[in-house]
C-alpha cells in the first residue's frame, strides 16, 4: 500500500488549533489491503476485540471476517437485492435530450421531406450522457452508539447504490476510514480500491455491510498508520472536530490521494440520524438522481 503524508488543506489549517495539522494516507488495492489486514498483530486491541462474542464488531471473529474479505460472502451481497429490485424498476436515465430523425415527431425536416425520405420528422428522445467517471468514496467509520445491524442495513443500501450507478456510468469505489487518534489533530485516511469493472460483489458487500471490517480491520490499520502501534488511544472524528468538517471538505482532502476523484461522491461516516440508515430508500433515490440520472416518470 502507498503511504504518504501531506499538510492538511488550507480550509482545515485555517481552523483554530489546526494550523499544523497533516493528513496521513494509506491507499492500496484489494490484495494489498487484505495482506495488511492479515498482518495486524494478533495482540492488537482492534484485532483482539473483534470476536464472535462482541456484538459491537458484528459478532464475527477477526479471522472469519478476514476469510470473507478474501473469498467474499454471497449472503452479504444479497442484502442489496431488495433495494435493487425496487429501484431498478424506476428506469433511471440521464437528463440529456437529443433530436433524432424519425417517421413521427413534433417538427418536420424539410430537406428530408422534399427528398421523400421516410425519416422526415424530428423527435426529441432521452439518451445516456457521456458521463465522466465517478469515484465513490465510502467512510466505514461510525459513532460508537451505532449498532452492527444498522451498519449492515447501511452497507446494503450503499452496495445497491454502487451496483445501480455502475450500470449508468463508469464508477470506481474506495472503501476505508478517516479518523484521528486521541491526543493528536492529524487525520489518518486508510482506503482500499475495490474492483468495479466488473464489480467484485461478494467481497465488496462483505466489506460494506459487516462491522468487523471497519471496527476490527480498518481501525487496526488506522492505529498503525497513525503511529499508535498497539496503543489503545481512542479514535476520534478527523482533526478531532466532529464529522461536519471532513464532510464539508472531503473531495479536496481525498482527491489528492485518489487520482480517479475528478468527480467524487463521498459517503461520510455513520452517525445517529443518518438518512442512509433511517431512510435508505429515500437516500438511494436522492443519490441516484444526483449522480446517475432521474426516473423516466419524473424526467418528462
Amino acid at each position: 500500500m502507498n503511504a504518504f503524508d501531506l499538510p492538511a488543506i488550507d480550509a482545515i489549517r485555517s481552523h483554530p488549533g489546526l494550523g499544523r495539522a497533516k493528513d496521513m494516507f494509506l491507499i492500496g488495492d484489494m490484495a494489498q489491503t487484505a495482506a495488511r489486514f492479515a498482518a495486524v498483530p494478533e495482540n492488537h486491541a482492534s484485532r483482539r476485540n473483534c470476536s464472535a462474542g462482541n456484538d459491537w464488531t458484528g459478532g464475527m471473529a477477526y479471522d472469519d471476517s478476514l476469510k470473507r474479505v478474501h473469498e467474499g460472502c454471497n449472503a452479504a451481497a444479497a442484502k442489496s437485492d431488495a433495494y435493487l429490485s425496487k429501484l431498478e424498476a424506476r428506469d433511471f436515465v440521464s437528463r440529456k435530450f437529443v433530436t433524432v430523425a424519425s417517421v413521427a415527431g413534433g417538427l418536420p425536416c424539410v430537406p428530408a421531406m422534399l427528398a421523400g425520405h421516410p425519416l422526415a420528422m424530428r423527435q426529441r428522445r432521452r439518451q445516456m450522457t457521456d458521463s465522466a467517471p465517478l469515484a465513490i468514496i465510502v467512510d466505514l467509520a461510525s459513532s460508537g452508539s451505532i449498532r452492527a445491524p444498522q451498519l449492515e442495513k447501511r452497507g446494503g443500501a450503499i452496495t445497491a447504490l454502487v451496483r445501480l450507478l455502475s450500470a449508468v456510468r463508469p464508477v470506481s469505489l474506495y472503501i476505508g476510514c478517516s479518523v484521528t487518534l486521541g491526543g493528536t489533530k492529524d487525520a489518518t485516511h486508510v482506503f482500499c480500491r475495490m474492483d468495479t469493472a466488473p464489480i467484485d460483489l461478494a467481497r465488496t458487500a462483505h466489506m460494506l455491510t459487516h462491522a468487523s471490517v471497519a471496527r476490527g480491520m480498518f481501525y487496526g490499520l488506522c492505529y498503525e498508520r497513525g503511529g499508535a502501534h498497539g496503543d489503545e488511544r481512542s479514535l476520534k472524528w478527523p482533526y478531532a472536530e466532529g464529522p461536519k468538517l471532513i464532510r464539508a471538505h472531503a473531495h479536496a482532502i481525498l482527491s489528492r490521494a485518489i487520482p480517479e476523484a475528478t468527480e467524487s461522491l463521498y459517503i461520510g461516516a455513520a452517525f445517529e440520524g443518518d438518512e442512509c440508515i433511517d431512510q435508505p430508500e429515500k437516500w438511494l433515490q436522492t443519490m441516484l438522481e444526483r449522480h446517475g440520472g432521474q426516473p423516466v416518470t419524473e424526467a418528462a
